[in-house]
């Protein structure tokens, strides 16, 4: 739940945390100027977002993969185990 108040009503809202449970609006003329939310939902936000990010990365690789093998430039399990061994020298 999200919910809209003027930065009056934030100033004197500080000290009251379940005011800001599930996000704050605050306005300033009615305009939207600041948004405040509590710690646990910003993690929550930025743990999505990675999980978003790594999921696009894993997609893009796929993609790759994809092209390459349309390209005829794959190889046999055999040569990527022969030249995975080679680096590791």
């Amino acid at each position: 739940m999200t919910t809209t108040m003027s930065q009056k009503t934030a100033r004197e809202g500080l000290g009251s945390p379940d005011i800001f449970e599930g996000g704050v609006f605050v306005t300033k003329n009615g305009v939207a100027e600041l948004f405040v939310q509590t710690a646990a939902e910003r993690e929550a936000e930025i743990r999505e977002r990675n999980l978003e990010r790594q999921a696009n990365a894993l997609l893009k690789l796929v993609m790759l993969a994809k092209k390459d093998i349309k390209n005829q430039r794959g190889m046999s399990p055999e040569e990527t185990l022969r030249r995975l061994r080679e680096a590791r020298k």
